[in-house]
Formats: structure tokens, C-alpha cells, sequence
């Protein structure tokens, strides 16, 4: 019965019982997936690198692995999580891409301060220090 049990204590192994380091690990090969322009009728774009590109919903914006850029994976997210698009054609898919990336470029318009206003902020919080008067002062005399 012992020789199935596994003891913790090291002396007790026998010398058959250690473990062999010539066995070689079982690693498993990354494939690194490429975009391809037909995943946009799954209604799939792709963001980050070009060398390991992450395919991105265009619809909902999530973003899923490199090993899914499958179009069975890509099929199923459409079907499963965006049922009313499932029998939409690439001509739909392209007009929402474009969309984003318009909405996109105006939000980073529109949240971006221009490099003036932010040099003359630091000018007018420089001058309240110098006077030793507390951050709340320019609020209080601007107005």
C-alpha cells in the first residue's frame, strides 16, 4: 500500500522514485495571428500592434485575444452577443468603423488643451506662489 502513496519527506524517496531530468517540457508554439480584411463582415476591426494585432468588436469595443482572430470565434461573439447585427453586411460593418474613428478623432479634439492655455495656467499658478497666497485664490478673483 505505501508504494502508492506519496510522502512529502524527501527522505524517504528512493532512488527510482525521483523524477528523470532528461524529460523535455511539452511547450506549447504561440501563434501569432495576422488581421485579415475579410473579419470586418464579423464585424471585427483590429487595434494594437502589427505584429501581434488584437481583434477589436467594432460594435460593442471589446477587445479579445490574439488566439481568437478565428472567424469561427469572431462568428460566435456576433451571433452570442450582437444577435440584431448577425445578418448585416460589410457595407454596415465599414460605415460603423468609419463612424468610430470619427468619433474618435473628435473626442481627442475636443478633450486635448491647447499648449498655450496650458503654459499660461502654469504662468498664473507660478505668480499666486510667488505672492504666497493659496491655490484657491485664482478661483475666488477670477470670477
Amino acid at each position: 500500500m505505501d508504494k502508492f502513496l506519496r510522502w512529502k519527506d524527501s527522505s524517504s524517496r528512493t532512488d527510482d522514485e525521483e523524477p528523470s531530468t532528461s524529460v523535455t517540457k511539452n511547450l506549447k508554439k504561440v501563434v501569432k495571428r495576422k488581421y485579415d480584411e475579410d473579419y470586418i463582415k464579423y464585424g471585427f476591426s483590429w487595434c494594437g500592434d502589427e505584429t501581434a494585432p488584437r481583434p477589436q468588436c467594432i460594435i460593442c469595443g471589446d477587445q479579445l485575444s490574439n488566439e481568437s482572430m478565428v472567424p469561427s470565434k469572431l462568428k460566435r461573439h456576433l451571433y452570442l452577443s450582437h444577435p440584431t447585427c448577425a445578418n448585416k453586411d460589410k457595407q454596415y460593418f465599414k460605415g460603423c468603423l468609419e463612424q468610430n474613428k470619427k468619433q474618435k478623432k473628435f473626442m481627442k479634439s475636443a478633450v486635448t488643451v491647447s499648449e498655450k492655455a496650458l503654459e499660461a495656467s502654469y504662468h498664473v499658478v507660478k505668480l499666486i506662489a510667488r505672492q504666497k497666497k493659496p491655490h484657491s485664490y485664482c478661483r475666488r478673483n477670477t470670477y
